[in-house]
């Protein structure tokens, strides 16, 4: 309950200073930056506020899924590890809201650096929790094996828990480099951070269903 209360607190501030900040804002303000950090896409100053309005977006469905998943008794038993995940999701959506407002009011920042410091930070702190998640059809490495099979969800889950934090120590490196070198980085532990667990998971089912 003093979680909610702090997250209605910090949107209502977010939120308030975007109404606060609209005046100011110049008719069409930055949304997307690429690789690089250079701004490659514009929208009307008032997508402000649905940047401001972002974090509670993200906490309120993070609430609703557990209660049509089909598995939704999974969540008594990982329901901490959940709420760490949705808490740093939404705070997430709250630096990139910041973020995009200090861009829009040409407040000098490092966007490219802040936004793979705050994906880096948030890969860590999932998988810090990541193999308590519990077999579900909404959170955690669902593959068709990992669903199929409980033990290969456990094993699976143990494995992408390093993978993720790794994921999430290269992500906070990779800001420190620009343009090509950074891209490659970034690619490169995507697609191991994907493919690891994927391959990982379908190598224990065939070993399970084997013996």
């Amino acid at each position: 309950m003093l979680i909610k209360k702090i997250m209605i607190i910090l949107q209502a501030l977010l939120f308030l200073s975007a109404v606060y900040f609209f005046p100011l804002l110049p008719d069409r303000i930055p949304t997307h930056w690429n690789a690089q950090g250079i701004v490659d896409g514009y929208g009307p100053k008032y997508m402000i506020f649905l940047f401001s309005l972002m974090p509670i977006m993200i906490y309120g469905l993070l609430g609703i899924l557990p209660k049509i998943d089909p598995k939704k008794e999974a969540y008594t038993k990982h329901n901490k590890a959940y709420q760490t995940v949705r808490i740093a999701l939404s705070v997430f959506m709250a630096g990139i809201y910041i973020v995009t407002a200090l861009a829009a009011l040409d407040y000098p920042s490092k966007v490219d650096m802040l936004v793979k410091l705050g994906v880096g930070i948030l890969f860590i702190i999932m998988g810090n929790v990541l193999s308590q998640a519990r077999q579900n059809y909404m959170f955690g490495i669902r593959t068709p094996w990992t669903l199929a099979n409980e033990e290969v969800w456990r094993k699976t889950h143990r494995v992408g828990a390093y993978v993720f934090v790794i994921l999430g120590i290269v992500m906070c490196i990779s800001a420190f480099f620009t343009g090509t070198v950074s891209a490659v980085i970034i690619f490169i532990a995507i697609m191991a951070a994907v493919i690891i667990p994927f391959v990982y998971s379908y190598l224990e089912y065939r070993k399970i269903t084997r013996s």
